[in-house]
């Protein structure tokens, strides 16, 4: 049985738990490991995830009958 990703949102709440668990500073060295684990394993779910929406976006734009993205801030 394989297991569905979690969201974007939840996999992102869930590593502000993770950040604020090992802050707390009160971790066994192998717990503060396996949760530094888990939040790699977020980190690269939520970047592609991230990656996939742009990608998304880009082929959106592409399609969008001349519209075109302009990059933020950028010389107008």
């Amino acid at each position: 049985m394989t297991r569905e990703a979690p969201s974007f949102e939840s996999a992102f709440a869930r590593l502000e738990e993770i950040i604020a668990e090992i802050d707390g500073g009160n971790l066994e060295l192998d717990d503060a490991l396996a949760l530094f684990e888990e939040a790699v394993g977020l980190l690269r779910l939520t970047g592609q995830q991230l990656d996939a929406a742009d990608l998304r976006v880009q082929q959106l734009l592409a399609e969008g009958d001349g519209w075109a993205l302009k990059p933020f801030g950028g010389d107008a």
